[in-house]
Formats: structure tokens, C-alpha cells, sequence
């Protein structure tokens, strides 16, 4: 035999225990009702001042650490990094050598080919320049990098407490609808018994499921907001692991092809036969230009699209957040709901009640 709970849509067995759906659904096994079991002990008081107090410690367990750590990950602090990318890209087309030569229409070693035009100790210091702006803005990245590494861990640490609140408030939630429970059957018990002892008992009792059904809500419905941070912080935590490989490649792959690319030129630059080079070198830089130009543009798309597969939808988030809050509203509008009804059916017990003593205390008339 089962019975629901005061409490929620956890199934209390005829013995006093929670079944394994119901401890399933808290995201608590077997193994915890140990841990239940010492935190109903807790609940054997059921004072207004010891319910109103329970499970507080069970929900603050992120508090301090989730503030310190979000006001980091603000979206000002990754706009940082992407204004470092765009100095990247802002660099790199500053390379164009075109400027050199006034004749050739061919992009970036255009004057290069034309090297009548441009001397060659001029391109080396145009690249000098470039290339120490480069080897500064790399030196910056690496530090945001590291500080991107230490927000991966931290994640880590904050995931984990989450988690342990998470099971913290499930055990919370267990306890408090096992106590509802066993609190419903002594009110059944008392029903109808109208001495003064048991009518304080009865009232004692009332009081406790009230304040304590309340209290059992609450800490479900914390419990529920910790769930959606789980996935939040991954999501975080993925973005923070995006920007560090993004500058990694900057740094490996894209930054040491320039160098090479613009060694080559300068190798270009020194050769003598200008009229028969010059056709090979158009010919075969014309080639190399539109191929890497194709291999750049389906790289830099399929590199994008994977990124922002990889990324969840801010629309998706947002839809998430509303329907979070208007669950916490709908939820809260029932419980008040709850509330003035059985305030409405108390005042009316009370009414009962005091009828009833009148009539018992009333003088019985003569025949």
C-alpha cells in the first residue's frame, strides 16, 4: 500500500519508505537512505522555529563560490578575447605589399614581383614592424589563455559542488516528504479525538505539515534550479575551451605561415631574370593565391559552422530561463493557493469546533 505526500508526487509505502522511482527521481540510489534517514532524525522537532530552518545549509553550498566566480566569465571578459582575434585579423591585412608598387594588380606580392619599385631593405621593415605588433599581441593572448585554463578548472570545482547540493537538497526533499508522511498518519490518528491533549497535539501537528510542506517545496524547486545550472556551466566551460584552441592554432599554425609566406616573397624578391621570372612567378602565384584563397574560404566556413554547432542557441537559453522562472511562479501560486485553503478550512474546523463545545457545555433542559 502507497500513499502521496503533502509534500509532492513521491510515493510513501505503508512501512514509512520512499520507493526506488521516487528516490530515482531526486537523483538518489538505494545507498542514501542512510543519509535520509539521519536527516529526518532532524525533523523529529517540529517546532515552527526547526522547520522553518530546514535544509538551509543544504542550499548555500554554491552561493559564494558561483558569485566570485560568474562576475569573471561576464560577457565583457570574452569580448576581451575576441577583440584580440580581430587585432589578429586586422594584422594580417596589414601585410598587403601591394602599397609598394604603383603598376602591378595583383594582391599582397604584387610589389613584390615589381621589385624595381619597392626595395627589398623596405619590405623587411614593414614586416619587422608587423611582426613584433604580432609577437606583443601573442604574448597577451597567452595570458588570457592561462586565465581561460584556470576558469576550465574552476568549472570543474563548481560543477562538482553543484552536484553535491544537488543530492544535498534530493536527501533534503526525501527526508521532509517521509516526515509529511508519518506527521499525515498521526493526524489521522488524532481525528476525532476531542480532549484537550490530543486537540493541542492535533493542532501541533496541523501546524508542522503546513510550514513544513511549504518548506519541502521549496527545497525541490532549488533543486530543480540546480539541475539547469549543470548543463549552464558546461556550456560556459565549452566556450572558455573554444577561445583557448582558437588561439593555440593562431599561435602554431596561422602566425609561423606568415612568416614562411612573407620568406618566400623576400626569396622571390631577389631574383634576376625579370621578365621570364617575373611571368613564372605571376603564374605560379596567381595558382597558389586562388588556391589558398578557396582552401582559406571552405576552411574558415567548415571551422565556423562546427564552432557554432558546438554552441547552444541563446534563443534556446532564453526559452529555458523563462520557462524555469514560470515554473517557479506556478509553483509558488499553487502553494499560496494551498495555503489560504487550508487556512479557509482551519478557520472553519475552529468554527466546527467551538459549536460543538457549546452545545457539550450547554445546561441540559428540563423535559
Amino acid at each position: 500500500m502507497t500513499q502521496d505526500t503533502p509534500g509532492g508526487s513521491a510515493v510513501v509505502s505503508a512501512s514509512g519508505t520512499l520507493d526506488e522511482a521516487a528516490l530515482a527521481s531526486l537523483g538518489l540510489a538505494e545507498a542514501d537512505r542512510g543519509a535520509i534517514a539521519e536527516i529526518g532524525r532532524s525533523l523529529q522537532d517540529i517546532t515552527p522555529g526547526n522547520l522553518h530552518v530546514f535544509g538551509r545549509e543544504a542550499a548555500g553550498k554554491t552561493a559564494a563560490f558561483s558569485s566570485q566566480l560568474l562576475d569573471q566569465v561576464r560577457n565583457r571578459d570574452l569580448d576581451g578575447a575576441g577583440d584580440k582575434l580581430g587585432e589578429v585579423v586586422r594584422i594580417a591585412r596589414s601585410l598587403n605589399l601591394e602599397g609598394f608598387a604603383g603598376k602591378s594588380k595583383l594582391p599582397v606580392i604584387g610589389g613584390l614581383i615589381d621589385r624595381m619599385r619597392a626595395s627589398k631593405g623596405e619590405l623587411v621593415q614593414k614586416f619587422s614592424d608587423t611582426n613584433q605588433q604580432i609577437e606583443q599581441l601573442m604574448q597577451d593572448v597567452a595570458r588570457q589563455q592561462g586565465t581561460q585554463g584556470q576558469r576550465v578548472g574552476e568549472f570543474d570545482r563548481m560543477y562538482d559542488i553543484v552536484l553535491e547540493e544537488r543530492r544535498a537538497l534530493g536527501l533534503h526533499v526525501a527526508a521532509g516528504r517521509l516526515r509529511l508522511a508519518e506527521l499525515a498518519r498521526e493526524q489521522q490518528a488524532l481525528a476525532g479525538l476531542e480532549d484537550p491533549q490530543s486537540r493541542t497535539r492535533r493542532a501541533e501537528v496541523e501546524n508542522a505539515m503546513r510550514l513544513l510542506d511549504k518548506r519541502v517545496g521549496d527545497l525541490a524547486v532549488m533543486q530543480h534550479a540546480a539541475d539547469q545550472s549543470l548543463p549552464m556551466i558546461r556550456i560556459i566551460q565549452a566556450n572558455a575551451i573554444q577561445l583557448i584552441e582558437k588561439f593555440n592554432a593562431v599561435r602554431n599554425i596561422t602566425i609561423p605561415s606568415w612568416k614562411r609566406q612573407f620568406a618566400i616573397q623576400l626569396s622571390l624578391s631577389e631574383q634576376k631574370n625579370a621578365v621570364e621570372l617575373s611571368n613564372a612567378i605571376d603564374d605560379a602565384t596567381n595558382e597558389i593565391m586562388r588556391r589558398n584563397a578557396e582552401l582559406m574560404r571552405q576552411t574558415s566556413v567548415e571551422t565556423a559552422k562546427a564552432n557554432q554547432r558546438a554552441v547552444i542557441d541563446v534563443a534556446t537559453l532564453r526559452h529555458v530561463h523563462e520557462q524555469l522562472i514560470q515554473t517557479v511562479e506556478e509553483v509558488r501560486e499553487i502553494h499560496r493557493e494551498g495555503m489560504q485553503q487550508r487556512r479557509h478550512a482551519e478557520v472553519e474546523l475552529a468554527q466546527l469546533r467551538e459549536e460543538v463545545q457549546q452545545r457539550l457545555a450547554a445546561p441540559a433542559q428540563a423535559p
